[in-house]
């Protein structure tokens, strides 16, 4: 429920894996699975489902995550059955019921939480590269997850495509967003893409004698902003150095995006003045 990850049941299999043991038994993997997506989709939205019962009644935030974190479940499991269908260190082997089974486990897991029935030291890397961007975006506001959140995605998406319908505010479901929040989660979403860039570039440095491929340290970095857990095996063999920067952004990851939400809504006062307006070509 709290998405940490950790697993302490015993095994005899040395090269076994976080839950890799348990890939083919649905009870287990079910009750993980939903305990993840309940805590991954923040208490707000769970006491407006059980309040209401109805979607039409349900808060803005609430449609909005419910709407996403299912989407982002169903592409993550889309992408990764397809992607691993032959791959016989992965899902090569199962049945195609069980592959279908264990992709839906891995989006759930693999964009907040961590646990997994798979080595993602033997993923393809096109489903690495794809599993970064769900770890970035993480889980719900108010929730255990991390990242920069599915609220702050879900802001930045309504306004982009309210921009591209010509309409000169961010709205959606009959409701308007304030222009203050936009601003909010386009400087949240801009920051943790540099937090990201530098912790990737750091990497690349200081793991430059050992050569590892640029993917997975790409994949360290996010997962360790995301505070997700995921790892494709690299993190024990990397330098000091490198283990020093990937618990410098694990605390960014988790404590900056609340802060920087918290910090720009304190400062969301009236100016007192406003400069004389000048327009700046784009695109």
């Amino acid at each position: 429920f709290n998405n940490a990850g950790f697993v302490v049941l015993p095994t005899d299999d040395p090269t076994s894996v976080s839950l890799s043991e348990f890939r083919l038994d649905k009870i287990v993997l079910g009750v993980i699975g939903g305990l993840i997506f309940l805590g991954a989709i923040s208490f707000w939205a769970m006491v407006d489902v059980f309040r209401y019962r109805r979607f039409s009644l349900f808060s803005l935030n609430t449609k909005l995550v419910l709407i996403l974190t299912f989407l982002f479940i169903g592409i993550g499991a889309f992408v990764f059955f397809f992607s691993e269908y032959n791959n016989d260190e992965t899902l090569g082997a199962l049945s195609v019921a069980d592959k279908a089974y264990v992709a839906v486990f891995e989006s759930i897991s693999g964009r907040t939480a961590g646990f997994t029935t798979v080595d993602y030291g033997e993923t393809e890397q096109h489903t690495n590269f794809f599993f970064t961007s769900l770890m970035f975006i993480g889980g719900a506001s108010a929730s255990v997850a991390g990242g920069i959140k599915i609220n702050t995605l879900a802001v930045v998406l309504v306004a982009v495509l309210s921009t591209l319908r010509g309409n000169a505010t961010a709205s959606v479901f009959g409701r308007q967003i304030p222009e203050s929040q936009v601003h909010r989660a386009m400087t949240i979403a801009a920051a943790a893409v540099m937090v990201v860039f530098l912790t990737a570039i750091m990497l690349t440095f200081s793991e430059a004698p050992k050569e590892f491929p640029f993917i997975d340290l790409l994949f360290e970095s996010v997962s360790a902003f995301g505070t997700v857990g995921l790892s494709t095996g690299l993190t024990g063999d990397l330098s000091r150095w490198g283990q020093v920067i990937l618990v410098v952004s694990m605390f960014v990851g988790r404590v900056a995006p609340v802060t920087l939400a918290l910090a720009m809504a304190r400062s969301g006062q009236r100016d007192l003045y406003r400069f004389a307006p000048e327009r700046v070509t784009i695109g």
